[in-house]
């Protein structure tokens, strides 16, 4: 077992031909994922929290990203969405509208 490359800002290696690739060969294309979890909040509502954002993110274009995706209706049920970021590391929050179910969908249905 090889260690994968340490990202600054953490993320998932999404993955293995990538870094495989890159051993290998010296070239590969690596795809990072955000960590998420679901919280439960007040109310029965739920919330997804992000944690980690892949490498070269920015945390401030991927919020206004967001907000115009729920403007043009792509994306649906989330009724607030708010960086709670501090010293200690990233937090975004998605609450979801009443109703809302934070499951993941699978990998098949997309």
């Amino acid at each position: 077992m090889i260690p994968g490359p340490d990202f600054p800002t953490r993320g998932f290696i999404y993955g293995r031909t990538g870094i495989r690739d890159a051993y290998t060969t010296g070239r590969g294309i690596i795809t990072l994922r955000a960590k998420v979890h679901k919280e439960s909040l007040r109310g029965g509502r739920e919330a997804i929290i992000v944690t980690e954002l892949p490498y070269q993110v920015n945390k401030a274009t991927l919020m206004e990203k967001i907000g115009g995706l729920i403007r043009d209706k792509r994306i649906e049920g989330i009724s607030e969405r708010r960086d709670e970021s501090s010293r200690e590391g990233i937090r975004i929050v998605l609450e979801l509208g009443r109703g809302e179910n934070a499951g993941y969908r699978d990998q098949s249905t997309l």
